[in-house]
């Protein structure tokens, strides 16, 4: 693709929010952003269906940061894949609110004709999560899948790391720009798997961990796989967000059953209650998808790896996730475990004061967190978070009276409670939190 090209797509992407409906809305309309790029503002107000806030941003005709992106991107070998471009994955493209474009670092294998495989879970994982994320990776890597993943810590890194282990490919889809490394201690990782496969994202070079990026960088996770395993998880973990973009895009969803009485199996376990196909060993997934991909799974080393496989912890050390990093997690204790979105550059929590001013200090920053994990969700999830009231629980039933059927109903009610935005109480009924 052409440089001039490629300067108004990084144009248009620096114009739409991330996740946004609105640029399907434009997608529809214009096969080449240039085409808007000359559009005066009274022909821009003339555009149906986007909002406001975006027909204010496409009059500025500045492209002082598309030079400066494009420039990096040259630099340090950075491909810019546009929407329009062949090889965006078709797959991705077909999702509600799919990337304008994508920053790739590495080889992209093709999403399209590979059986490709989510594998995602908690930070705070156990060593049952572990070696059960480890192993399903390892193998289905084997027999030639895609391992699909955030590379966040714990189950994230852990199944890229199977997945390299095994010779295998494996990609990455990161929450923050490609120019950085997040979280820090996957240096080492981040550089194997740019060996065996690609570290992607959508936001610009240098965009920071923001927490509101990552249910929105989930989307794309789910979007470019077939399937995705759920390896642990409580009912509020990041993971939930992956797994219920997943149901939202149609994938297919496994969950890997644990003890009842573990935090870390609530997720998986009220997934299968509704469900998610259960999984207990990579044979699970190859069974589901022998029809459609028997012809490029790779049965003679699927056999083989099953057969040979032995964990050990120091698979793991090979790629930065040794001993200081468990630790690490053990220190942290509870908060490991708190959904990804909570996190912004590892910092902690600060001690709730009682004093009026914090509290209303608070009661700001909630506000605030609330409007920035509704940006990543679609716009019926956003439409019933406003229809619920802020003092009092309601039903689905009554939900409905709005003009949505009660399916719309159950599932944004879904994902605003994994999103953690709202908390279902005894008798099916919903409130804010």
């Amino acid at each position: 693709m052409k440089d001039e090209n490629i300067l108004y797509w990084l144009w248009l992407s620096e114009k739409c929010a991330i996740a946004t409906k609105d640029f399907r809305s434009l997608a529809e309309r214009f096969e080449d952003p240039f085409e808007l790029y000359r559009l005066e503002t009274e022909e821009i107000e003339h555009i149906e269906g986007i909002s406001e806030r975006l027909k204010n941003k496409l009059s500025d005709k500045s492209l002082e940061n598309a030079y400066s992106t494009l420039k990096y991107c040259k630099d340090n070998k950075v491909n810019i894949i546009s929407y329009r471009d062949e090889r965006y994955p078709k797959r991705l493209k077909d999702i509600e609110n799919p990337p304008v474009l994508l920053y790739v670092l590495g080889e992209l294998p093709d999403f399209d004709k590979r059986l490709c495989i989510g594998v995602v879970g908690t930070r705070s994982m156990s060593d049952y999560g572990k070696e059960a994320a480890f192993r399903i990776s390892y193998e289905l890597a084997a027999a030639d899948a895609v391992i699909v993943s955030g590379m966040a810590l714990g189950i994230d890194a852990v199944s890229a790391a199977g997945a390299l282990e095994a010779g295998g490919v494996t990609v990455a889809v990161l929450g923050c720009g490609i120019a950085r490394t997040y979280p820090k201690e996957h240096v080492k990782l981040k550089k194997a798997i740019l060996k065996r496969g690609a570290v992607i994202s959508e936001y610009p070079p240098f965009e920071a961990p923001n927490s509101f990026n990552f249910p929105k960088r989930n989307r794309i996770i789910s979007g470019l796989s077939g399937g995705v395993v759920i390896v642990e998880g409580s009912e509020r973990s990041g993971a939930l967000i992956t797994a219920a973009k997943a149901i939202s895009q149609g994938r297919e969803l496994f969950a890997l059953p644990g003890n009842v009485d573990s935090v870390n199996a609530e997720g998986p376990n009220e997934l299968i209650k509704s469900g998610a196909n259960v999984v207990l060993s990579s044979e699970d997934v190859i069974d589901h998808y022998d029809f459609l991909y028997h012809d490029v799974i790779n049965y003679r080393e699927y056999s083989k790896a099953k057969k040979s496989f032995a964990y050990s912890d120091r698979m793991l050390k090979k790629y930065g996730i040794g001993a200081a990093y468990f630790k690490k997690k053990e220190e942290q204790g509870a908060m490991t475990d708190v959904p990804e979105v909570m996190f912004v550059n590892n910092d902690g929590f600060e001690a709730k004061d009682s004093s009026a001013e914090k509290l209303a200090g608070e009661q700001t920053e909630r506000r605030d967190d609330s409007a920035k994990l509704l940006e990543g969700l679609d716009d019926t999830s956003k439409k019933v978070f406003e229809l619920l009231p802020i003092d009092k629980s309601v039903s689905p039933d009554a939900l409905t009276a709005h003009g949505m059927d009660i399916g719309e109903v159950i599932t944004a009610l879904t994902m605003l409670e994994i999103s953690g935005l709202i908390s279902s109480l005894p008798g099916g009924l919903y409130i804010r939190k």
